[in-house]
Parts: structure tokens; sequence; C-alpha cells
């Protein structure tokens, strides 16, 4: 039995006398105090390590016990599937993946026809690897058809993979199973939301603020829809009230609000915002990024410059950004005879991102493509919905 899966008893057993300080002891023995130049039988070290082995041997034998006791309580009172669950939930939201991971594995030992421990695996795996992801959703829904969890994680799954048309369904047919569920609600909403369609997210994303109106994400998410929708002002209180409700993320929350005052014509305001989400370089590249966005073209220069005299980790994305404003800027100067060619290649069209989808995260860096997104959303927390 590893360290990492002992009992509180034997761990206490063990907390008495460390194994790296037992190896140290039997080395130095092994030595023998003759080659330190310490020859004397009655030499005070020479019983000092007696009486430690002696302890060790105690201590390895009280280790034994404890942990056969343990094991025979376990036999005369075995875990459930429902709390091998909630113990890898725990380790889950503690950051302790791997011991997570044991736990649902363990839980599916206990019973391979339950659904639950293949959606909590696909869930883990949601965030880094959608398409190990999307099997054990798929093995789930056809344990359990009707199962709200499953139907959010294969349509997550999906849409990470780009399988829009079949992820949009499983997501509305989570929220038909569950109009309540705030979660099922949210991550349609949110999904909608990266896909490009804000008005349609605002709908369920309000629904889900109703349903749990204290949530930060719900608040955060709402707030970006309505950021992309056109709406700073509407964005505003709501991002102020996801920074009030706790501390979680506080640098992504803190560049939404960034946004929404510099989208308002507020850019002193929102470069301490910005300021409050990251290092100098970073909040003048995103005021630089707010001016883009407006059109004002001059004066996302002259921040991308500041930020680039700044210094900092940044700097090629800063320098990409600057190279785009200037480009934009120049169009803008030149007048519009030619008509755009009729064969250009259409824009690409939206993907939901897995990284963005799955998991709760810090702000990323500022975007190295004007292009890109610059709003950062938060999507529903990737444990079970409920």
């Amino acid at each position: 039995m590893t360290g990492a899966m002992r009992s509180p008893r034997s761990q206490r057993v063990r907390a008495l006398f460390g194994s790296a300080a037992v190896a140290a002891i039997v080395a130095l023995q092994g030595l023998g105090c003759a080659s330190l130049g310490i020859g004397s039988e009655d030499d005070p070290m020479r019983a000092e390590l007696r009486r430690l082995e002696k302890e060790q041997r105690r201590i390895a034998s009280q280790e034994q016990l404890a942990d056969e006791a343990d094991k025979a309580e376990r036999a005369k009172h075995p875990e459930t599937l429902e709390e091998k669950l909630r113990r890898g939930d725990a380790h889950l939201a503690a950051g302790r993946v791997p011991a997570a991971l044991w736990d649902y594995a363990s839980a599916h030992r206990l019973d391979p026809k339950a659904a639950a421990p293949r959606e909590r695996l696909g869930y883990v795996h949601l965030r880094r690897d959608p398409e190990r992801a999307q099997p054990l959703f798929e093995s789930a829904l056809a344990l359990e058809p009707d199962s709200v969890s499953g139907h959010i994680g294969l349509g997550l799954s999906l849409l990470a993979s780009g399988n829009r048309e079949a992820g949009l369904q499983h997501l509305e047919r989570a929220v038909a199973l569950a109009p309540d569920s705030p979660k099922a609600q949210a991550a349609l909403g949110v999904s909608l939301d990266q896909l490009g369609r804000p008005q349609d997210a605002l709908k369920h994303l309000e629904i889900a603020r109703d349903l749990r109106p204290h949530d930060s994400r719900i608040l955060n998410n709402l707030g970006v829809a309505h950021l992309r929708a056109g709406s700073p002002e509407r964005a505003e209180p709501l991002l102020r009230a996801a920074l009030r409700e706790d501390t979680r993320d506080t640098a992504l929350r803190s560049n939404n609000l960034g946004m929404a005052q510099a989208l308002q014509g507020r850019f002193t305001e929102a470069l301490e915002s910005f300021r409050r989400g990251g290092d100098e370089q970073s909040a003048r590249s995103n005021l630089g990024y707010a001016h883009y966005v407006r059109g004002e073209y001059k004066e996302a220069i002259a921040e991308y410059e500041r930020a680039l005299l700044i210094g900092g980790d940044a700097n090629v994305q800063v320098v990409r950004n600057l190279e785009a404003a200037r480009h934009a800027r120049d169009i803008a100067l030149e007048p519009a005879v030619v008509p755009p060619v009729s064969d250009a290649p259409a824009r690409p069209e939206r993907s939901i991102d897995p990284e963005a989808v799955a998991v709760d995260e810090a702000a990323p860096p500022p975007p190295a493509d004007p292009a890109s997104d610059p709003w950062l959303v938060q999507p529903p927390s990737s444990d079970v919905p409920n």
C-alpha cells in the first residue's frame, strides 16, 4: 500500500517516524561508526542508533496492525458507490486529479453498469482531451439515456471536437430534460456564446442567473454575452457582481470589467481594472485592444507601443497586435475603390475551445490576434451538473 492510500490511522503512526529518516538510519548503520572515526563501544551514538532501530521496528509493527485493522473495518462496512464518487469529487475540487481518477475507477468496479463513474471520468478528460471523453459519455448515455449530466458532457465534447450540430442537440436535450438546472442552461448559453450567437446565449444565461443568482461564473458569463451583443452598459453591473460574489478568477473578471468600461469610453477606469487583472504591459495591451474594438486605431497603436516600451512576457503578442492595428489603420485610410475579390476565402466558422468550455481557468494572456476573442468566458464547472 502506497503512502497516498494509507488510512488516517496508519498515517498518524507513520507521522511519528518518517520513512526517509528510517532509511538514513539504516544507511548510517551500514557504514558503521568506525568508518566515521568513532570506534568505542560506549560511544553514545551507537546506543542512540540501537534505540532508533528498536523504535522503527515497533512503529512498523504498529503500522501493519493498523492497516490490517482498517482493512477489516472496510470489509465490515464497505464504501458505497456514492461515497466513492463524493470522495473523488472532493479530490478533484482540491486539484488531486490522480486520486479522483482512482476513486472514480473504484466506483466503476463496484458497479460496472452505473453511468455516473463514466460521466465523472468523462468530465476529467474533457478538460484536456475531449475526444477521449466522448466515448465515455456515449457509453454512460447508453446505460442511462436521460442523464442530464451525460447529455451535457457529450454535447461539450462534440462541440470541442468541432461537431456543432450534434453538440448543440445534446445540450438542448439536457435543457429539455431539466429546464430548472442552472448548469444545463449555462452550458448551452456559454456554448452558444462561444459559437457567436450572443442573443440566443442571453436567453439561457439569464435563466441560469435567475435559478442561481449568486453564482459568480454565471454572472460573469452573462456579462460577457452582453459584451458580445454590444451592450457594455448592461455587462458592467453583472461583472461587478461576479467580482463581489467570490475571489476566484479575479484577474479574468477584472479584465472583463475593464473591457466593459473601455467600450463605454471610460479609459482611466478601464486601465485600473486591467491592472488588477495583470501586469502593466498586459493592462496597456488590453487597453489597446479595447481601442481596436472601438475602431480607434491611432489610440490602439499608441497603447501597444507603450506596452512594448514597458516590456514583459507578452512582447510577441503585443507586436502582433500592433501590426494588426497599423494594418487596420492603413485600410481605414485608403479609399474603397477596389471591390472585394469574389473568391476570397471565407472567415473560419467559430468552434468551441475545449479549454474554454471544460474547465475553470485564470485569465489567459492578451490575445495574439486582435481578430480573436477579447472577452474571457468562464464555463460551468466541470463536475457533474445539477
